[in-house]
């Protein structure tokens, strides 16, 4: 027959430094996971001409027609263009392309004043239109980096 009392002392548990250890360790990684969320929800600030780069997308204008397959562009801001996103559009459906992945962009981009011309005949497709949407290069505290201007309120929709 077994004594009631000899049962109790068989138990073991987790000595005291093992859950010290165990909590000290889950304490870190949630810490980490709030701190990860965290600077996930802010933004990077990215300035350009001493302004947020938000800003200076009020300033950039632009002109661009669609003729036979050609598209033009033409900077007459004083904001250079590093870049423009094609939104292709067919009713209910739109793909987006970098116009350096499917034209002859500049590299440094589309200064004041400056023209670009293409053909886009075989990208275009079936499309019923296309949005360009200026993107701009600003500094921030990681370098340099590309910003992408509000499709709606700055970008320029031309219909096929």
């Amino acid at each position: 027959m077994i004594k009631r009392g000899s049962l109790i002392k068989r138990k073991k548990g987790v000595s005291p430094t093992i859950a010290t250890v165990l909590l000290i360790g889950m304490v870190v990684v949630i810490s980490l996971i709030i701190f990860l969320w965290f600077k996930g929800l802010t933004k990077e600030a990215v300035v350009k001409f001493d302004k947020n780069v938000e800003l200076v997308c009020d300033e950039v204008k632009f002109q661009a027609s669609y003729s036979e397959g050609s598209l033009a562009i033409s900077n007459i801001g004083n904001v250079p263009v590093y870049e423009m996103k094609v939104l292709f559009s067919n009713g209910e459906s739109f793909n987006t392309k970098e116009l350096g992945e499917i034209s002859e962009w500049p590299a440094s981009g589309l200064n004041q004043g400056g023209t670009f011309s293409d053909d886009l005949s075989g990208t275009v497709g079936n499309s019923d239109s296309i949005t360009l949407v200026p993107v701009l290069v600003g500094k921030s505290v990681s370098g340099e980096k590309s910003y992408t201007c509000d499709e709606n309120k700055y970008g320029l929709k031309i219909n096929l």
